[in-house]
């Protein structure tokens, strides 16, 4: 009903950190009590402890934990001493709730009458925890009492009892605590009730739900009432009591009712629903068609398919869900005809309940769609093959894909990349001999690149790929590299770079392109290497572009990557690569990476860009902890950079930078 009080979650974290003490207490090997797990023996020595006006509270806390776990008759009234005091009450009543001892009861029950305050709502939970059966008529006089804090105490520990004297006690309070206790009591009646439910006593229960669920209380209460009610009936009684409360005009005793029917698995309870739904508004229609789909009740399918194709979308639509929940077969083909709905909704609907509709009549449903003649709902099968994962479909795939006459070819193609597997690749490279058209050759590469990539094995797929390289035109060619570009790997990295050496400009510039954008540095060499050969400008830019991405890389070794930018710049002539070389190396923090950008403040073309990258780098390393050991050697490349500063905002940065580097070239 309500949620745990403050003390029980109190409580439950307290049995939670006992574990964990408990563990690294024996893990321990020190001589305090917090360190180690006493022994049985060693009770006497803990009930000292908490006698000894002297000891630390720590400690006195401490002997509780340990009494939690060895403490018997002796240690009981040496901690109920403890249970008034604001410090150390609740480590008493922990160490005496553990134990099984029936003396505690009386020592807690004695304790009712003597602590106040907080300490007391303690007691009281502990007593609750306990079930103390004899302590009833003093928690009966407590929930009386007018104390907020004292009231929902005592309410929730007579719950817990939960014999019949506690809720009677509980029923006599209901009218006389004040209003911010109610709640309290509420849910002290319903955990009574449950014991009772528990226990056989099912009537009883029901006459404290009943009381419950038609007076003025809060909603949650209300209905958690009456969705128990419901459920402790016996079937005939519970199902009368769901006949009468679908009709309530009160919604929350209505909504309810169609919760309660989610755990009634009688068919009667389906016939119920079904009925019911005819005489009610729109809104609670829809209530209990979920209700219908959750249960799970096939028979509700055919009154569910009436209400998907007649009356108001917002029902059409739930019914439609409902239905696909249930998953009967003869629901779908309903489900294709609702596809041509006037209703944009109710057509979105169905469409997304064939997606998901459980079994293989709605892939054959699929499968006629695609068969068919109407190129959109051969689109529409499309989508709903790839939602559904059904590779089932994928022979009449690869036979649209060979069909030149298809409009649906290059979606087809597509679709083969989405569910096919390493047994498509030969479709796929027959398919790239043949294709012309842009789109079509698009879809091919796009397919065989998401089929290699699906693939374990990635390098077994390159060599496959670099198997169809050599009897490929060159614009076949150029697709197969952008794949080998996406897969990576030792043997497509080979063949790239010998295809970036071909003497048809279209293979070369693919082969460039996929370098460009390769994703592991075991490509830098190659890269360097072609740089240096070509004579195309475009290309070069693409290499070195390259190159130059491979040296960013965080996780290659910095004195790696200056060594990388170091043989990159007599490649570098365009002012567009040389941006890219100092974009790189204001990011590697080491002085010889200064080295290399000084010179670029010099040329007129970069000459800012040059500044910035030097105090963007000059800062990085400046806030190194080894700065003073190399600071003078920043210095002339800051003075130079501050003379050739010419936006103010920068300038001042270069100075700021430079006067920092002194200062620790001075401290050395």
């Amino acid at each position: 009903m309500a949620e745990n009080s403050f003390e029980e979650n109190v409580m439950l974290k307290s049995r939670v950190h006992l574990i964990l003490i408990v563990t690294l207490l024996l893990a321990c090997a020190g001589q305090t009590f917090a360190q180690t797990v006493a022994a049985k023996g060693d009770e006497p020595k803990l009930i000292a402890v908490l006698k000894d006006s002297a000891a630390p509270l720590k400690a006195k806390i401490d002997a509780c934990r340990q009494l939690a776990i060895v403490g018997g008759k002796d240690s009981i009234a040496p901690l109920a001493s403890l249970l008034g005091d604001e410090q150390l009450s609740h480590n008493a009543r922990y160490a005496l709730q553990m134990n099984p001892d029936p003396a505690v009861d009386a020592a807690l029950r004695d304790a009712l009458g003597t602590v106040k305050g907080r300490p007391l709502a303690g007691v009281i939970f502990t007593v609750g925890y306990r079930r103390d059966a004899k302590a009833v008529p003093t928690l009966a006089s407590l929930v009386n009492s007018g104390n907020a804090m004292v009231v929902d105490a005592a309410a929730r520990a007579l719950g817990n009892i939960g014999n019949s004297e506690a809720a009677q006690a509980l029923q006599q309070a209901l009218g006389k605590v004040p209003a911010e206790c109610k709640l309290a009591v509420y849910e002290g009646l319903a955990r009574c009730a449950e014991s009772f439910v528990a226990g056989g006593k099912n009537q009883d229960a029901i006459a404290i739900y009943e009381q419950l669920y038609k007076s003025n209380a809060p909603h949650h209460v209300r209905g958690g009432a009456l969705r128990a009610a419901i459920l402790a009936r016996d079937a005939s009684g519970g199902q009368k009591l769901l006949q009468e409360q679908l009709a309530n005009s009160d919604y929350i005793l209505f909504s309810a009712a169609a919760q309660a029917s989610h755990q009634m698995g009688a068919a009667e309870v389906t016939t119920i629903l079904t009925g019911a739904t005819k005489a009610l508004v729109a809104d609670r229609q829809i209530v209990v068609i979920q209700a219908l789909g959750v249960r799970g009740d096939k028979g509700a399918t055919p009154a569910l398919l009436t209400m998907a194709q007649n009356g108001e979308p917002p029902v059409r639509v739930a019914a439609i869900r409902a239905v696909v929940e249930l998953g009967d077969g003869s629901s779908v083909p309903v489900l294709v005809q609702l596809l041509d709905d006037g209703n944009r909704e109710i057509a979105k609907a169905a469409q997304e309940g064939l997606a998901t509709f459980p079994g293989p009549k709605a892939d054959d449903a699929v499968m006629q769609m695609f068969a068919g003649t109407n190129t959109d709902k051969q689109r529409m099968a499309l989508d709903l093959m790839g939602r559904r994962r059904m590779t089932s479909g994928l022979p009449a795939l690869v036979q649209t894909a060979n069909s030149v006459d298809s409009k649906i070819r290059t979606d087809a193609i597509k679709m083969i990349g989405e569910l096919g597997g390493s047994e498509q690749l030969p479709t796929m490279f027959g398919l790239l001999k043949n294709v012309q058209a842009f789109q079509e050759l698009a879809a091919v590469e796009q397919s065989l690149t998401a089929i290699c990539l699906r693939s374990p094995d990635s390098d077994q797929q390159a060599r496959q790929v670099i198997g169809q390289l050599e009897k490929a035109e060159p614009t076949q060619k150029a697709s197969l590299i952008r794949v080998l570009g996406a897969l990576g790997g030792p043997s497509a990295l080979q063949a790239v770079c010998a295809c970036a050496r071909s003497d048809n400009a279209d293979v070369r510039s693919a082969s460039a392109r996929a370098l460009g954008t390769w994703k592991t540095i075991d490509a830098a060499p190659s890269l360097l290497t072609l740089a240096k050969e070509t004579s195309n400008p475009a290309e070069k830019t693409l290499f070195v572009r390259g190159y130059l991405s491979l040296a960013g890389r965080g996780d290659v070794p910095a004195p790696d990557r200056v060594a990388m930018c170091r043989q990159a710049v007599g490649l570098i002539a365009r002012d567009e690569e040389k941006r890219l070389l100092l974009g790189t190396l204001s990011n590697i923090e080491l002085p010889e990476a200064m080295d290399l950008i000084s010179p670029y403040v010099d040329d007129a073309g970069i000459r800012q860009e040059a500044v910035l990258a030097a105090v963007t780098l000059g800062e990085k390393l400046l806030k190194r902890d080894d700065a003073k050991s190399f600071a003078d050697k920043l210095v002339p490349a800051l003075e130079k950079a501050a003379q050739a500063a010419s936006d103010a905002t920068v300038a001042n940065r270069v100075k700021t930078v430079l006067q920092q580097a002194k200062d620790k070239a001075g401290a050395k």
